[in-house]
């Protein structure tokens, strides 16, 4: 029986990839990095830790700093960014959460952001109150696409991975589900690049039209039942 449903944060609840990108590209252009920093080359880290990111990022303009610093910088301009022009929700997920809460299942955040950036942004759009848990992947040894975060945001809400379900707008979150033997739903959001999502088990272009419903749906199918 479905019990919980975990999200991805980053292009699932929160539109921050276009943020994420923006923030690091000033504190290239403030480190005087002469090579273009574009979102095209941001897009091939979507899903990853914001550590692997800023690894991708050390390694291709060959940066002496330490990854904590870079990092550092990075979160501190996207928290400049997040408070001057806000947290843009993705279309319909406020909504969605509310319907699966008033439904009464449990639910968690799994992301590949930090611990403080989650519940900053979970709470800027005002859903904070409907969220059982929230995990970071970014102080796990295995990030996505290793299924642990997910494992652990099944424990941490009391369930069996038998009993969530997942929804992930990246490749390595959807490999990272399926490794955790829990259903994926997969969103195909546009700021998140050109991810390959076939492993999901259902792929949607919109949250409007989904309700737990939908979600059981999914599920059941899933686990071969009718």
């Amino acid at each position: 029986m479905l019990k919980g449903v975990i999200f991805d944060m980053d292009g699932v609840i929160i539109n921050s990839e276009p943020v994420h990108y923006e923030a690091y590209r000033q504190v290239l252009e403030e480190l005087g990095c002469e090579e273009e920093y574009t979102y095209e080359i941001y897009q091939k880290t979507v899903g990853s830790t914001q550590y692997r990111v800023v690894e991708e990022i050390i390694n291709r303009f060959g940066l002496t700093l330490s990854v904590e610093e870079i990092q550092a910088r990075g979160l501190k301009k996207q928290s400049e960014i997040f408070k001057t022009e806000g947290y843009p929700p993705v279309p319909g997920a406020v909504e969605l959460i509310r319907k699966l809460h008033n439904a009464g299942l449990k639910l968690a955040v799994a992301s590949s952001s930090v611990e403080a950036l989650i519940e900053e942004s979970i709470r800027g759009i005002g859903v904070t109150e409907y969220f059982d848990r929230m995990v970071s992947a970014d102080t796990l040894d295995k990030p996505k696409p290793e299924p642990d975060v997910f494992l652990l945001a099944a424990q941490e809400l009391g369930l069996s991975p038998d009993e969530c379900i997942i929804i992930e707008d990246s490749e390595n979150g959807v490999l990272a589900a399926k490794a955790a033997g829990i259903p994926c739903v997969g969103y195909i959001n546009p700021d998140s690049g050109k991810q390959n999502l076939s492993a999901a088990d259902i792929l949607v272009e919109g949250f409007e039209e989904i309700d737990e419903e939908f979600m059981v749906r999914v599920w059941k199918r899933a686990h071969g039942e009718p």
